[in-house]
């Protein structure tokens, strides 16, 4: 039986970064829900800011990239993670990780990365931390309605992780022994 774990979190937690290292060190298959939101975000061309916009305004968006993104994860027959913060909801079988990070310190790695065109550089780690506050907030607006659940109750996760004080290494290091261990539960 194929294993199905899902990282999620807010920015600046190192979820993308984390999936790459364990995909390169375990072998799993990828899939990313934000990949699908960007290319939809460039096929209307928009920004990811003007895009979310547009999903919070017509809820049936959300369902549409659930619905395309599930079945990808469901019908693989290979070990895969994956990326979005509702799939505990969505998908309850799957082993759900959740990366905290403290709103700062991910404000200071959002601002120190370079997340291409299509995201906007901020001029400081303050218009940062705002706006990555300004985006859960209203992303957690935007879920409750469509869903009906706080995708920020901890209790939704089997697995929180704090990538604060350790290292990106460390990190991988702590997201794939919990990985095992969930394994371990399976056979």
């Amino acid at each position: 039986m194929p294993i199905k774990v899902v990282i999620s979190w807010a920015a600046g937690a190192w979820k993308s970064t984390i999936i790459q290292e364990i995909v390169k060190k375990l072998g799993y298959e990828t899939a990313d829900i934000w990949q699908v939101f960007r290319a939809r975000a460039i096929a209307k061309e928009l920004t990811i800011a003007e895009y979310d916009k547009l999903v919070e305004q017509h809820p049936e968006e959300d369902r549409e990239l659930e619905n395309e993104f599930k079945e990808t994860v469901e019908w693989s027959e290979k070990d895969i993670i994956v990326s979005w913060r509702m799939w505990f909801h969505c998908l309850p079988k799957i082993f759900s990780i959740r990366l905290d990070v403290e709103p700062e310190e991910g404000a200071r790695r959002v601002f120190k990365q370079d997340r291409g065109e299509q995201e906007k550089k901020y001029n400081s780690v303050e218009e940062a931390l705002q706006a990555n506050q300004n985006r859960m907030k209203r992303l957690q607006e935007r879920l409750l309605k469509v869903y009906d659940v706080d995708f920020m109750d901890k209790t939704n996760y089997d697995k929180i992780i704090s990538t604060d004080w350790q290292t990106l290494e460390e990190n991988v290091e702590a997201v794939i022994s919990a990985i095992q261990e969930h394994e371990k539960t399976l056979k």
